[in-house]
């Protein structure tokens, strides 16, 4: 059910928020006096805990079971007609193209159809990055068996094929012989990307950019790489550098390189840019989006800061402005940990972590319960925020992290 149009003074407001992220009970309180004005399109997966009294706080609200229908089109198509819509916000990946299509059809502001593409499209956006002089691996897109064999003949193995829109690790392969390589299978009808493989460490950078330029970026390490936690069940652990650490230095810089190259998202917007720290000190592009970091990173950066990113983002894009003064040096660095499921039985999973940085626990899943595995690098049984000690090193402190996990949970078989 909706009700009439809203107005604030003379301009008439009606924000669509496409959502698939568990955050609609706060959505009043980030988008302050606008309630009524908003529409929402959500995954059921996201709402739960959502009250009845919390939702009839909205102009209106749309369900979906399936949120990667080509139904979802339409039915955006038709809120925007129907709701008289005025600026479409959204916060996770699957929606960056989506939603900047929509605005284009609706002549609606905010993030254009090139700007989404760069930033969704992993060859595009490397391809643009390495134009402004952004170091990147080898690559190309694939589309049959062909061009997988052509690549290697030039570049060796081992090497990585992904969705070339693809996120969370879903679907990402590294080929390392030839007979995986005759193996390798095309599904459906999506673009490929292969890449020459890179060791070394994963870190990443986050915060908020607007008109091409980084506002605030905080660089971390991840223990291990995303790749790790969606195929063999690895934590995905991260911690925050030191802001005079040299490293993170030049992952800001490398970061504002890649912002700059990537066609402009005009508001205020967050990222998340990947990189690989290769054993020869070199500095490569993994990806960037231009969307809040999964798993614990809001958390981390809102202790860290003061600023959900969320927040920050949904406010940028409705045109409402966002606190972008945040200070360089936070009130203390955090890290996080999601642990994934493994193959297996969970015998045992802990109610509480008792180490000494510990901020916030959060265990999700079923003791008792087989699972499968991780089906992505965002699949988790139990979620932890802390406080990171300026004393030690990170990486020390996020392998006391993994150390810890491993003693407390228990799995059948191990």
């Amino acid at each position: 059910m909706s009700r009439p149009p809203s107005s604030f003074g003379r301009e008439h407001i009606t924000f669509l928020v496409l959502n698939r992220r568990p955050i609609l009970p706060q959505l009043p309180a980030w988008l302050p006096n606008t309630a009524e004005a908003l529409v929402v399109l959500t995954a059921k997966s996201a709402t739960a805990g959502l009250s009845a009294a919390a939702a009839g706080r909205f102009r209106r609200i749309e369900v979906v079971d399936d949120y990667e229908s080509d139904e979802i089109d339409r039915r955006i198509d038709a809120l925007c007609t129907q709701e008289n819509v005025t600026r479409v916000l959204t916060t996770a990946e699957i929606d960056i193209v989506r939603a900047a299509r929509v605005r284009e059809r609706h002549g609606l502001p905010g993030q254009s159809v090139a700007s989404a593409v760069a930033y969704r499209h992993k060859y595009r956006m490397k391809e643009l990055a390495s134009r402004a002089g952004v170091m990147v691996a080898p690559m190309a897109v694939v589309r049959r068996a062909e061009d997988l064999a052509s690549f290697v003949e030039i570049h060796g193995l081992p090497v990585v094929v992904k969705p070339a829109d693809g996120a969370g690790s879903v679907g990402v392969t590294v080929l390392s012989d030839r007979a995986s390589i005759a193996a390798f299978g095309y599904q459906g009808d999506r673009e490929w990307l292969v890449e020459q493989f890179i060791a070394g460490t994963m870190c990443h950078v986050d915060g908020l950019m607007a008109g091409g330029q980084v506002l605030h970026g905080r660089p971390s390490r991840y223990l291990h790489a995303n790749l790790d936690t969606a195929t063999r069940a690895a934590p995905s652990i991260s911690g925050m550098f030191t802001t005079d650490d040299p490293l993170g230095r030049r992952l800001r810089a490398a970061t504002a390189a890649v912002v700059a190259a990537l066609p402009a998202v005009a508001e205020v917007s967050a990222f998340h840019a990947e990189f690989f720290h290769t054993p020869q000190d070199e500095l490569v592009l993994c990806e960037i989006a231009c969307r809040p970091g999964g798993c614990g990173i809001v958390d981390a950066y809102e202790l860290s800061f003061g600023v959900n990113l969320y927040a920050a983002h949904l406010r940028g894009q409705a045109g409402l402005g966002t606190p972008v003064a945040i200070k360089d040096e936070p009130a203390a660095r955090h890290g996080w940990g999601w642990f994934p499921p493994r193959r297996g039985t969970l015998v045992r999973l802990p109610s509480s972590c008792q180490l000494p940085g510990a901020r916030r626990f959060t265990p999700c899943g079923e003791p008792g319960l087989r699972y499968q595995g991780p089906s992505s690098s965002t699949d988790r049984v139990a979620e932890l925020v802390f406080r990171l000690d300026d004393a030690h090193p990170v990486e020390a402190q996020l392998r006391a992290v993994e150390d810890w996990w491993d003693r407390a949970a228990r799995w059948s078989p191990l």
